[in-house]
Order: structure tokens, then sequence, then C-alpha cells
């Protein structure tokens, strides 16, 4: 049995849009110096994503694609450190789910 790829979704709650944009932007400031590290360990995918749909809430989402569940652990070490350069920062509440992929239909380009 092959492993799974290990999916992370994390949602993070700010009190201001000004926080919101700021958080995004020390992470554009960073990303150099991370992805590579991130990626040597088995990172797959980030991506940062504005949750559209609730109004008056200032919400992004991250997800984040492991090639299995030992990439993820390796990678904590270096999640960890970024965290907390950007809590020191400003107030956010992060509420983080994890799963394994069982299906994933794309639909092709055309």
């Amino acid at each position: 049995m092959t492993e799974s790829t290990l999916l992370n979704y994390t949602t993070a709650d700010f009190s201001t849009k000004a926080d919101m944009e700021i958080r995004i932007y020390r992470w554009q400031e960073q990303r150099d110096k991370y992805l590579p590290k991130l990626q040597a360990k088995g990172m797959l995918r980030f991506t940062i994503t504005r949750v559209w749909n609730k109004e008056g809430v200032f919400r992004i989402g991250y997800l984040f694609e492991y090639k299995n569940e030992k990439a993820y652990k390796d990678c904590q070490e270096i999640w960890q450190e970024i965290e907390s350069n950007m809590k020191a920062e400003q107030a956010v509440k992060v509420f983080a789910n994890r799963g394994i992929v069982l299906v994933d239909d794309v639909t092709p380009k055309t």
C-alpha cells in the first residue's frame, strides 16, 4: 500500500483587515528563506486563500500538502519557527484540520 498525500487546512481569523494583510505581507517577505527548506523535507504545496463568504470576518485559509505523514512531521520545526516570529506581531485565532487524501478528482483544463 502506498502512502497517501497528507493535507492540512488551517484557517486564521484576524481582528482587522490590516492585520490580515500584514500577515500575508510578512509571509511574502520570508517565503524565499523557508520554502526551499520545506520543499526539501517533503512539502508539495502551500496555498494562502482569502475566505470571502463570511461577511465582516477577516479570515485566511492555508492549504498545506505533504508527500506523506513523515514529511508533515519533518516540516513542523520550520513552521513553528515561522509561526513564533509572526505570532509575536499580532493576535490571531488559528484552527487546524488535517486529513489524508482519499479521492482527488481533477477536471482537465480546456
